[in-house]
């Protein structure tokens, strides 16, 4: 095993280690409920992460669709995994509140906590930007698939498919995703915190650019040709 894959081993280990440590011990009176909060919670992390990659792959096959019904289609497969996310974001936030409050409080209180005000801020301000952005995309290219005859030129909506303007948005989720588990995981201090959050919503949202950029220039010679 890397030395590397040894720390984060080792850092998986000591989070689990201490977040049961915290929880109360069982058979005690709101064990399972905080017990089973953890395990949401977890889920969620993994739900968040999860829908985005699903988008992301769906983004695959629709930026190398080539007919309307076909961009349609796969618009409207990649925007439905957008339930996912917001549905793991709501249990992210609901067990996160009542993680902070009854198992990682503490005498300050569980907000008090960088790693937790972070992640709200994280759920609350950075994860809604790439649906209001990238989704309000995906519906126009939705519709569009829904009205339009199949055998129309596909032209406009092939470059509207392999806009970075989408795809930068729709990789922010994923970015997100990451952060707020590297916040759960290593428990930074608040600039530190603050700096992976940003950092991995930024990474996310110029990678997806950069990806759609690139599939642009190849699909439009492809279709030139």
């Amino acid at each position: 095993m890397s030395p590397a894959v040894q720390v984060l081993v080792g850092r998986l280990r000591h989070t689990a280690e201490h977040s049961c440590r915290l929880l109360p011990k069982p058979g005690t009176p709101g064990a399972m409920i905080d017990t089973t909060s953890l395990f949401l919670h977890v889920l969620a992390a993994i739900g968040l992460i999860g829908g985005g990659l699903v988008q992301v792959l769906a983004g695959i096959r629709l930026r190398a669709a080539t007919t309307v019904a076909a961009i349609g289609l796969w618009a409207r497969f990649t925007r439905s995994a957008g339930w996912l996310i917001v549905g793991a974001a709501v249990v992210s936030l609901l067990t996160g509140g009542h993680l902070a409050g009854a198992v990682w409080g503490g005498d300050a209180g569980g907000f008090a906590n960088p790693f937790i005000t972070l992640g709200v801020i994280g759920l609350v301000v950075l994860a809604p930007i790439g649906p209001m952005i990238g989704g309000a995309r995906l519906r126009r290219l939705v519709d569009a698939g829904s009205t339009r005859d199949d055998g129309e030129d596909p032209t406009h909506l092939l470059a509207e498919a392999r806009s970075p303007g989408l795809w930068g948005p729709v990789h922010s989720l994923v970015g997100v995703g990451v952060g707020e588990v590297a916040l759960m995981i290593y428990k930074p201090g608040w600039l530190t915190g603050t700096v992976v959050l940003v950092g991995t919503f930024a990474a996310g949202w110029i990678i997806g650019s950069v990806v759609a950029s690139t599939g642009s220039r190849v699909g439009a010679e492809s279709h030139a040709s």
